[in-house]
């Protein structure tokens, strides 16, 4: 007999919980000044975290357990193609310093961050820009709980 069923085991059992969660962010800015020069900046982010937690009962006592985690992955390029003057430069960080700011207004993912920064033409040194945003949330729990009658 093994010693769980030779032993009066009415509140044997346990539980388990987890939570898996994953943001993906990819954002993409192509700016052409009035020049014909062409910049593209693209910026990527992965992030995933993890948490889960166990119990379980028995005769001779109890044992837990947990483990988290968090892992993040950030991917950023900038192409030129051409000759960016101050001025190009200057216009194009005002323009992310833009879009950013109508990004940060918009954290639920509704509207269209772009349509709230100025358009290019009030930007002297630029003559058109593409801008690109997606933002992913996935979330996943789990809960289970068992138990073992002698």
């Amino acid at each position: 007999m093994s010693p769980i069923s030779s032993t009066s085991c009415s509140s044997c059992g346990g539980s388990q919980f987890s939570v898996r969660s994953r943001e993906s962010t990819a954002a993409k800015l192509s700016v052409t000044t009035a020049e014909g020069d062409k910049v593209t900046l693209s910026f990527k982010q992965d992030t995933r975290a993890s948490f889960s937690a166990g119990a379980a009962y028995g005769p001779s006592g109890r044992a837990v357990g947990a483990r988290a985690g968090v892992t993040q992955r950030t991917e950023v390029s900038v192409s030129v193609e051409g000759d960016i003057s101050d001025a190009e430069l200057e216009d194009i960080t005002a323009l992310i310093g833009e879009l950013t700011q109508a990004g940060q207004t918009d954290k639920g993912g509704i509207g269209q961050p772009s349509g709230q920064a100025r358009a290019a033409s009030s930007f002297d040194t630029l003559q058109s820009f593409e801008f690109a945003y997606r933002r992913r949330v996935e979330t996943d729990m789990r809960a289970s709980q068992f138990s073992m009658e002698a």
